[in-house]
């Protein structure tokens, strides 16, 4: 290459670099990380794609907005320091948008509602998560801007949810989607702005009234 066009190549890659650093959206799957996905090499892509995740998430300067985490491969106990250290440094006050998708469906991961407290998750407009725990109570706080909430294969109760959805007024959408614990969904009365609830796949689920 000439010494010009790799000048200007180096210039462009410090650009990109610094630019990363401070984008407010990231989105992390095999997918958008270019990963192999093929199942004879899970192993080495699951390990590759915590390093890269980890690497990024090191080095960025703050400031998301919108996070979205998708681990393809087989999640794992031991994995959750990693997901637990990536959460406490992108959920920061001014994060819009949070999605946490792990698999399997069984994968045994409890979501540190830790990371929402403090003020962290009251800009909060869109919470998703699939296929893990999440026990919110009183430590959580409220999440006073929350529009859309998003629930699929989550472990939660309906004491827990009925907890969290009466400290989150500004609800207009909930989605349940296979949250098996929830036999009772009590959807309180001050959601004057929810105009959508969808639940599907919740077998245990009895009763769904307004109190």
């Amino acid at each position: 290459m000439p010494m010009r066009d790799a000048a200007r190549a180096a210039c462009v890659s410090r650009s990109f670099l610094h630019s990363w650093r401070c984008h407010p959206n990231l989105n992390f799957s095999n997918g958008t990380l270019g990963l192999n996905e093929n199942a004879s090499q899970e192993d080495e892509s699951g390990r590759v794609f915590y390093i890269k995740v980890d690497n990024i998430l090191q080095k960025h300067l703050g400031g998301v907005k919108k996070l979205k985490i998708q681990i393809d491969s087989d999640y794992s106990a031991k994995d959750s320091r990693y997901l637990n250290n990536w959460l406490q440094t992108a959920v920061t006050p001014g994060i819009e948008e949070l999605k946490l998708i792990l698999f399997p469906h069984d994968a045994k991961y409890k979501f540190p509602c830790s990371v929402l407290s403090n003020g962290s998750g009251d800009s909060i407009q869109h919470l998703q998560l699939g296929n893990c725990s999440f026990h919110p109570t009183v430590t959580l706080g409220g999440l006073r801007s929350l529009t859309r909430l998003h629930l699929c294969h989550v472990r939660i109760t309906g004491d827990e949810l009925g907890f969290l959805l009466s400290h989150s007024l500004a609800l207009e959408r909930l989605e349940l989607r296979s949250c098996g614990r929830i036999v009772c969904l009590k959807v309180p009365r001050l959601l004057q702005r929810l105009s959508y609830l969808e639940v599907s796949g919740c077998t245990k689920l009895k009763l769904v009234a307004r109190q």
